[in-house]
């Protein structure tokens, strides 16, 4: 389809379907009418945590980026670290050009580094049948977050979220962390989460502040919602090929993986397998 909305068909011996986290949904659509079998994967939603970089230095100095998980108290989900950015900024992007949902990342250039560090905590369910729309779901939790910001990012001190109460602009302007995405909107994350997510986040970050002390603060920032949305998983076999011969699906969007480093490697499987076909058929 080009930029005009006029389409052709081109025929090819393989094809390679791989439209990243953005284009899951439509990758879904296509898989149901081709009759390619999907399966719930699991559904993470979250928040991304802001805290200043002394908290954090001695993980991401070692590691840069730090893969923790925590098996909460009350509800056994499991929670998960995700894309930590020491110096970074937090950032907001759209979804379909219309739900706001919060990201983060950090410039390589020493002199856009900032003084804090956000990560993703993200609570991983996998929902059994009958439910079957993984994608919807995080989608409606946005949405509910959108709704009560007018459009945009939310953002709510834990000391206020563990008293029970909405951050707003005067408690906001009190915390000694300063928020680096400046258009996020002060709330209450209880009305947008449900119970289970922000139990299990709370408790997340009480575990982790033993390893990095000053985590479990009042200070600390928390920036809702962040959802990846990969949350449908369609079956391929080892070489990642569908049920349909000479057609391969690869990458976050595949709900096959979870990163930029699996996504391109899965890349990689596929075009290796295809070139072995090729010169096996010469």
């Amino acid at each position: 389809v080009n930029n005009k909305g006029e389409t052709r068909e081109i025929m090819a011996s393989y094809v390679i379907a791989a439209p990243g986290r953005v284009g899951a949904h439509w990758l879904t659509n296509q898989a149901k009418k081709l009759g390619i079998k999907t399966t719930n994967n699991e559904v993470d939603i979250g928040v991304r945590v802001e805290v200043p970089n002394s908290i954090m230095d001695h993980l991401t100095k070692e590691l840069y980026e730090a893969k923790l998980i925590y098996y909460s108290d009350t509800f056994e989900n499991k929670v998960r670290s995700f894309c930590m950015n020491p110096g970074g900024i937090v950032s907001e992007e759209n979804y379909d050009n219309d739900i706001a949902v919060v990201n983060g990342h950090s410039y390589a250039d020493p002199k856009l580094k900032t003084q804090n560090t956000n990560f993703a905590l993200l609570v991983s369910t996998r929902f059994t049948e009958p439910f079957n729309q993984p994608i919807e779901y995080g989608k409606y939790i946005a949405t509910a977050a959108n709704m009560l910001t007018g459009g945009g990012v939310m953002i709510q001190r834990l000391g206020d979220l563990l008293k029970g109460r909405r951050t707003d602009a005067s408690r906001l302007a009190k915390s000694t962390t300063i928020p680096t995405l400046k258009s996020a909107v002060p709330g209450d994350l209880s009305f947008v989460l449900p119970q289970r997510y922000l139990t299990s986040i709370v408790e997340t970050l009480r575990a982790f502040d033993k390893l990095a002390p000053g985590l479990y603060s009042k200070n600390t920032l928390l920036y809702g919602v962040e959802v990846k949305f990969y949350s449908s998983k369609l079956s391929v076999d080892k070489n990642l090929e569908t049920a349909i011969k000479g057609l391969y699906t690869i990458g976050d969007g595949a709900g096959i993986t979870r990163g930029l480093m699996q996504a391109s490697v899965t890349g990689i499987m596929v075009a290796r397998h295809i070139s072995g076909l090729r010169d096996h058929n010469k």
